[in-house]
């Protein structure tokens, strides 16, 4: 079984580009000639995208047909479905209880009561439980697996010197680019954000 483990690439120097596009179908509408201008110039080794889209149907838009044309592969990168799976469990179990707790205190007549404030209190701490954990898995563990599956595909390319782009559904991008990007920089990876307003007018992709 894949297990998280971070640590820096030895004896490699990685730079990655960030891009975020409103939906997957932006990826149709790209600049075709600008990205492949870009791709060459920055000597691109491979791309890594996050959208939640069928990989199937992704094949066919024009981002991946350029990608293809210039040799460059692609991967979608994510959180592994047996975290994912494992984790949801425990949050779907939470909150199946926290519905039959609030039927229980919507059904009593004395809400004021000691059982119906204790009652109360539990459904809070069981929603807060809840929030913790989406939060934990969406804004701290999904980011590390993202670097994780970057590192790993950088670390098979036979070469000291590698560069990725990164293409993410912008807001997507908005709950997890900073977390992503802190992390790959502490991996000692050279992040470059073109979603930021000094650097993204420089380039029309």
């Amino acid at each position: 079984m894949e297990v998280l483990e971070l640590k820096p690439l030895k004896n490699k120097k990685i730079t990655a580009y960030f891009f975020s596009k409103q939906s997957s179908a932006d990826l149709n509408e790209i600049n075709s000639d600008e990205l492949k201008k870009f791709l060459k110039e920055k000597n691109v080794d491979f791309a890594t995208i996050d959208f939640d889209v069928d990989m199937k149907d992704f094949n066919n838009n024009e981002f991946a047909k350029t990608l293809i044309k210039c040799n460059i592969p692609y991967y979608q990168v994510d959180i592994p479905e047996f975290v994912m799976g494992y984790l949801y469990e425990e949050i779907i179990e939470k909150e199946e209880l926290v519905e039959e707790l609030i039927q229980e205190y919507q059904s009593m007549e004395d809400k004021e009561s000691y059982k119906g404030l204790s009652l109360k209190n539990w459904i809070d701490m069981l929603n807060l439980e809840i929030q913790e954990k989406e939060n934990f898995l969406s804004l701290r563990l999904r980011p590390q697996w993202i670097v994780k599956k970057m590192l790993d595909l950088a670390k098979k390319i036979d070469k000291q010197v590698v560069t990725f782009i990164h293409f993410v559904k912008k807001d997507i991008c908005e709950d997890i680019c900073s977390q992503v990007i802190e992390c790959l920089r502490e991996m000692g990876v050279k992040v470059i954000d073109y979603n930021k307003i000094h650097t993204i007018k420089n380039i029309i992709l």
